[in-house]
């Protein structure tokens, strides 16, 4: 059985990925500290969540670590095209960054026709910060108490049919809510 709640080991090697990351943003400090310009971290979701907390937690480190204003700026929409295609217009002098999910610059450019970059051309990955654990998870007041029953209820609606949150479209959770579906043969829509 997989544990819901990271565990310690887990948070060591999350702090120790932000360390790494800040180490190796000193060997640019140099840089940046003969500009008073603010580096700006573009988040392609919305204040408080997930990707957030990092990008403000990752942000006082790299302000502390370069001596200049790190401010971040959220985007929220598309999956994170909208904060790609800001980092795309963006001058590349080096003060704005992107911090997305691996989703924003792998699958979505696979399943959307255009969404006004190319990851190949248009960005370069300097590092990875974070792994997100994807869960399943229910109202307690619903009477699927594991998964199975949850199943057995959805199958129960009329025509089988049941609805699943994602925190994007293109994302690996929407991947997953369809693969759900075709296994056990309900209807979810992500």
């Amino acid at each position: 059985m997989h544990r819901l709640i990271p565990s310690r080991r887990h948070w060591l090697n999350r702090i120790a990925r932000i360390g790494l990351l800040v180490g190796a943003a000193t060997v640019a400090a140099g840089a940046w500290a003969q500009s008073a310009q603010p580096i700006r971290v573009l988040v392609g979701f919305p204040p408080g969540g997930g990707t957030d907390a990092i990008a403000r937690l990752l942000s006082d480190r790299l302000k502390d670590e370069l001596g200049v204003p790190v401010v971040v700026d959220n985007r929220p929409g598309a999956g994170g095209q909208i904060a790609a295609q800001a980092l795309k217009a963006a001058a590349a002098d080096g003060h704005t960054v992107f911090l997305s999910h691996d989703h924003t610059i792998s699958i979505l450019p696979q399943v959307v026709k255009n969404p006004g970059f190319d990851p190949e051309q248009d960005f370069m990955p300097i590092g990875g910060v974070a792994t997100f654990v994807n869960a399943f998870a229910v109202s307690g007041a619903m009477p699927a108490k594991h998964f199975s029953n949850y199943v057995a209820w959805v199958s129960a609606q009329g025509g089988g049919k049941g609805a699943v949150g994602i925190p994007a479209p293109a994302s690996t959770p929407e991947f997953l809510v369809k693969l759900i579906g075709d296994k056990y043969r309900i209807d979810l829509v992500a």
